[in-house]
């Protein structure tokens, strides 16, 4: 198994170094296969962003049809509890008999951004009564932790019904620093609480939620009466769309860029069923939690992974389910610019880690017996596919299909080498569609203009556009590459907190904590 571990986080790796380099090594010999390869690519690309557009929009809709419903008044109203024959949540249990449990992520983030995010949940519809919050601290920063954690709860602790902290122990064995190993201490202790108050865990819908993370007044309704209308018995989650937009009217240019994309293609994502999974912040059943495990100690990416033990754990059989009422959170924003830079680009690299899936996938693949191979196969090749996209798909478009011409320089006086030009400048014209769509959507998404920018402050969001094809290459398609390439050679990364500054809370005085 060791051996089949190691070729697998050699996979992705290899395939992007082979996609990179073979125009050089091919254009001499075969340069009509590299553009031939190219045009195809575009061609798919095109596709792609016909679909992007279609399905960002499809789910734009259907997020302005969810904020405009009163859930509070339809968990009133009473949940149905069969649809077509078949029992739903709501015939077992009703709307007063759930809890809610915020588990606040928290390791070096201020008191203030904290503050930001605990007010949005006061701010919520959901009876306090049965609100429960923890923040999950980390033991090697108590010193600052312990007094932020109670200024915070001065001032919210009374509307919670529970409102503690735990502290993670720093070196446990078999553990790496990283925000799943807190959230697994955490919920050994949440479990404790529920078994000492009797509640079943069934009856508890746990928030994982990051420390920059507001909600919308109605989230929690809404999360209540999409549980108790799912089918009984059926394992669930719930994964909701993500805006990077509390500080996004003052974030520098190229991290807009990538977080309103980011959002765009999650927006995309809540309608492929079979790439859509647990990403940062979302919403579970604390028995789902329970019955795996809880969240991996030992690995970076503890939402995806919580994804794959889940998709096991319950032979294949598990529904992750978009929510349109979405969260909303802190695009990257440090001290300066540079910063910032790098800041945005260690998130990046973070996420991109997600590629260290691939060989737990493929391990776990090989040991089960439960979950049928044309299932399991589906997943090993959209996550592969996945990451090989992200680390190559902008720079094949953008510069592999030039690289024949420029070093074979009897190719470019060919037929398909001379029209290779006007034939991508086509394509990728007709591709524009999809910008076009994430632009205006962009706009759409925005909150309202603080009071400290102008009204042409929007032009910033329409120029800033140009630079796509900079931030694609030189920031995402990078730290996708530096991730791979880190998996390839055993380099193993190490979890870094993403530095947010806190802007425009317009709540109590941020100076009190």
């Amino acid at each position: 198994m060791k051996v089949v571990d190691r070729l697998a986080s050699i996979l992705p790796g290899f395939l992007t170094w082979t996609v990179l380099l073979s125009p050089f090594l091919l254009s001499f010999h075969y340069p009509a296969l590299i553009v031939s390869f190219v045009i195809v690519f575009d061609t798919y690309w095109l596709f792609r962003s016909i679909r992007l557009a279609r399905n960002t929009i499809i789910a734009y809709r259907y997020m302005k049809r969810d904020q405009a419903i009163d859930w509070s008044l339809k968990l009133a109203s009473g949940p149905p509890k069969q649809k077509d024959g078949v029992d739903l949540v709501a015939s077992k249990f009703g709307p007063d008999e759930l809890t809610h449990l915020i588990l606040l992520i928290h390791y070096k983030e201020s008191g203030d951004l904290l503050a930001h995010s605990i007010q949005s949940y006061v701010e919520s519809n959901f009876p306090k009564s049965r609100f429960w919050l923890i923040l999950a601290s980390e033991e090697r920063a108590k010193e600052t932790a312990i007094p932020i954690f109670n200024n915070l709860k001065r001032v919210f602790g009374q509307h919670f019904a529970v409102f503690k902290q735990t502290l993670h122990p720093d070196g446990l064995p078999g553990e790496i620093r990283s925000k799943s190993s807190n959230a697994t201490w955490a919920g050994k202790r949440i479990k404790e609480l529920l078994e000492a108050e009797g509640l079943d865990f069934s009856q508890l819908v746990i928030h994982n939620f990051d420390a920059d993370t507001r909600v919308y007044p109605q989230y929690f309704d809404y999360v209540s009466y999409q549980y108790l209308t799912t089918v009984l018995g059926q394992p669930t989650s719930f994964q909701p769309i993500h805006l990077y937009s509390n500080n996004i009217w003052d974030t520098p240019a190229v991290m807009r860029i990538i977080a309103q994309s980011s959002t765009i293609i999650f927006m995309h994502n809540t309608l492929r069923s079979h790439r859509f999974h647990h990403f940062s912040s979302r919403s579970d059943i604390f028995q789902t939690i329970v019955d795996i495990n809880y969240w991996t100690v030992d690995a970076i990416p503890e939402d995806s992974r919580q994804f794959f033990d889940s998709f096991f754990r319950y032979q294949g059989k598990l529904v992750v389910q978009p929510l349109y009422i979405p969260l909303r959170m802190d695009a990257v924003l440090a001290q300066n610019y540079w910063s910032t830079f790098k800041n945005q680009y260690r998130q990046l690299r973070r996420w991109a880690w997600g590629v260290s899936d691939f060989p737990y996938l493929i391990k776990r693949s090989i040991q089960d017996r439960q979950v049928s191979w044309a299932k399991k196969l589906v997943r090993i090749i959209y996550l592969l596919e996945s990451h090989l996209s992200w680390a190559t798909g902008s720079i094949i478009v953008s510069f592999v299909g030039w690289i024949p011409i420029i070093l074979n320089r009897n190719f470019a006086n060919t037929v398909i080498g001379y029209n290779f030009p006007s034939i991508t400048r086509l394509i990728l014209g007709m591709a524009l569609v999809g910008l076009i769509v994430v632009i205006a959507l962009s706009y759409l998404l925005l909150p309202p203009r603080p009071p400290h920018r102008p009204k042409a402050y929007y032009l910033n969001f329409l120029w800033q556009w140009l630079l796509v094809p900079v931030v694609s290459i030189l920031i995402s398609s990078v730290a996708a590459i530096d991730a791979q390439t880190r998996l390839m050679f055993g380099k193993y990364l190490e979890y870094q907190v993403t530095e947010k500054k806190s802007v425009g809370f317009t709540g109590r005085d941020a100076r009190q904590y």
